[in-house]
């Protein structure tokens, strides 16, 4: 237990980090929380300062922030599954909802795509799959991510363990790692029921 709440506190800190902010306020000296659609994250930092560079650092920095702290996990308490699970959760968790902005954050999907690129990449092409398939239906990437969110820990459990265990880590039972996906995407749906909220009512009015 007190090596969850370590690798749980720990990696909250690495994934509060506000990329999106700190990087839009010293390249444009504008704060992101008050413009565009106010999500600290890539996106926005892309459609607020119209510059793809800032966009893609701010992602890339964010997927970042999921991989190491699932990585440092790993490697200070020796692969146990639930200080790495702890990690994935805390990494997302501090993304979403950093201290430094008054819990302000973003939308979580990059800091939990790093987080399963290091334990099992193949989710995040699953996760991208069904997103970039239900954005062709929606025509909306906030109802296309929450499909995608919602899918992933249903494919994982659909997924037979005896298949599962080849293509997770050993430090995981199948148990543990749609645990751990499916408190990634909880988190990531807590901060999409706005968006999701208003795209419902501009398709309903």
């Amino acid at each position: 237990m007190q090596n969850y709440l370590f690798s749980l506190i720990i990696s909250y800190l690495i994934g509060s980090i506000p990329t999106a902010y700190l990087v839009v306020k010293g390249t444009s000296n504008v704060d992101i929380r008050k413009a565009g659609s106010g999500n600290v994250g890539g996106r926005n930092a892309l459609e607020v300062t119209g510059k793809k560079w800032i966009g893609a650092v701010v992602t890339v920095f964010d997927l970042f922030k999921g991989a190491l702290s699932v990585i440092a996990a790993s490697m200070f308490f020796k692969d146990q599954s639930a200080a790495v699970s702890a990690a994935m959760f805390g990494s997302v968790l501090g993304h979403c909802y950093p201290v430094w902005l008054k819990f302000h954050g973003g939308r979580g999907l990059a800091t939990g795509a790093g987080s399963l690129l290091v334990t099992s990449w193949i989710w995040v092409a699953v996760w991208l799959a069904v997103y970039f398939g239900s954005e062709k239906i929606t025509k909306n990437v906030h109802a296309s991510s929450v499909i995608a969110l919602a899918g992933l820990p249903l494919f994982i459990w659909c997924v037979p363990d005896q298949w599962l265990v080849k293509i997770i880590p050993g430090y995981f039972t199948p148990s543990d790692f749609f645990t751990a996906a499916s408190m990634i995407a909880a988190v990531c749906l807590s901060r999409h029921i706005e968006p999701l909220k208003e795209y419902f009512n501009e398709s309903n009015p």
